[in-house]
């Protein structure tokens, strides 16, 4: 049953073609540097959120609040984390025991990946915040977490699957490829598989030859290339897709033409990566279910909450340039600003709409703070060229504001209340190299939109309202 199951999720990894087109599958189970970076990071949201799963998962073994104590843990060794050493105590040690499990002489963890990465992440972060003195994160766990972000994680137990079926089972197998081979592809490839055969003269480019080189074959010789080959075809050629034919059937005909047709010394190997990455994709958990449309609105919310809490501790302290002029970027906040932000930052809702078509596009432009302008005032323009400024129409022409309009603004907004405002210490020596053209239509590297402006779809229309 397991070997039918990991056949059909193969033949669905390799459905597009080429083991190039894994990657995106491969990335689909990985969440990715960037959102890494994300979870790294303390929020309490994240806390929060973490202190719910705890009490739901945890804390029958680990106590109410992580204070040990409880029934289970008498059985199975588990400890609190309030007032007691914590060898793994390391936020990126505390999820790989969430997430991957642990195993010693005196103790054995169940990995809980059950949980989405987020909870997993969310759940580390709570125990976390109740470890005094946490020890430090060996570098190579470190590491090993950030492969696993960018390309995701290889179970070992369908690892070992994937290596039997890359070899050929036995005689029976081969015969039946032979079966199949005399009525699928010898009418092209020839009795001999040498691209001969009587149906292939007309075609452009030719059937391929098994005899020639590795270099030759579009997706090389190694077992799992020649199974991509049969299941998905070749674009752009006449050799068609086979994905009709059971599972079974594919892998008796890759395995007949490797060993009838391709000289011993032509058949590459499958390559640990191309196995990887197969088994990356076979290692995703199941996509989760669908959620009502107003929960995801509200998570979505709850996340922007929190990833703006985040990017605004990314900017750093507001640095201030020495001849920054509050009183005179008050002025160019007035007259290019205040329309959308609102007086002193306050934001304001659903300004639009945008676009020429339904549905509308509204930006909701967040709250600015001291924090929203951190960084030197060069890292505020280009933030806000490179924000939603840069991308809708009718909105204000940052780009064209002067270098010492940039000073003087940030200046201003640095006086905001909110987040950030007991942080305005450091004063930036002008520098007289830099001019206008060094932010004049600069693009963050991160892409990161501008301060306090979220896009959100267009609200629905009241009962008694028509929305146009």
């Amino acid at each position: 049953m397991k070997n039918a199951t990991l056949k059909n999720g193969l033949k669905i990894a390799l459905v597009t073609g080429g083991m190039v087109a894994l990657i995106p599958t491969v990335y689909g189970q990985g969440i990715g540097l960037q959102t890494l970076d994300r979870m790294l990071v303390p929020t309490p949201q994240k806390i929060e959120r973490g202190e719910k799963v705890f009490a739901e998962q945890c804390a029958s073994c680990h106590g109410d609040q992580g204070r040990g104590g409880a029934e289970l843990a008498q059985r199975n060794g588990a400890q609190g984390f309030v007032g007691t050493q914590v060898e793994r105590s390391g936020l990126e040690s505390i999820y790989s025991v969430v997430a991957h499990g642990y195993a010693s002489e005196s103790f054995e963890h169940t990995p809980f990946n059950n949980l989405f990465f987020q909870d997993q992440w969310a759940v580390s972060h709570y125990v976390h915040s109740l470890i005094e003195n946490p020890n430090p994160v060996p570098a190579e766990l470190s590491e090993r977490i950030r492969q696993e972000a960018e390309f995701g994680v290889c179970d070992p137990e369908i690892r070992v699957g994937i290596a039997d079926l890359v070899e050929p089972s036995g005689d029976e197998q081969l015969a039946k490829g032979e079966e199949i081979f005399a009525q699928q592809c010898a009418s092209c490839h020839g009795a001999q598989g040498k691209g001969d055969g009587p149906a292939g003269g007309a075609l452009n480019p030719p059937p391929r030859n098994f005899e020639a080189p590795p270099a030759d074959w579009t997706n090389g010789t190694s077992a799992l290339a020649v199974y991509n080959t049969l299941f998905g075809g070749i674009s752009g050629t006449s050799m068609p897709a086979y994905g009709h034919l059971p599972e079974e059937e594919l892998w008796a005909l890759t395995h007949y033409i490797r060993e009838t047709f391709v000289p011993e010394q032509n058949q590459e190997p499958a390559t640990d990566e191309q196995v990887n990455a197969v088994c990356r994709s076979l290692s995703a958990p199941p996509r989760p279910d669908a959620i009502p449309v107003n929960d995801a609105m509200r998570f979505l919310a709850a996340d922007a909450a929190e990833n703006r809490m985040i990017r605004l501790g990314q900017y750093g302290d507001p640095t201030l340039a020495a001849d920054a002029n509050a009183e005179a970027g008050q002025q160019v906040y007035g007259q290019m600003c205040a329309s959308c932000h609102g007086s002193q930052g306050a934001g304001a809702r659903n300004v639009g709409p945008y676009g020429a078509f339904p549905p509308f596009l509204y930006i909701n432009v967040g709250r600015l703070v001291p924090a929203s302008v951190g960084g030197t005032y060069q890292d505020v323009a280009a933030r806000t060229i490179g924000g939603v400024h840069a991308t809708l129409p009718n909105m204000t022409p940052a780009a064209s504001l002067s270098e010492q309009n940039w000073k003087d603004l940030q200046a201003y907004v640095a006086g905001f209340e909110g987040e950030g405002s007991d942080r305005v210490t450091t004063v930036q020596p002008l520098d007289e190299t830099t001019s206008p053209a060094d932010t004049t239509g600069e693009i963050p590297a991160d892409g990161q939109a501008e301060p306090g402006a979220v896009t959100t779809p267009a609200p629905e229309a009241p009962a008694d309202e028509t929305q146009n």
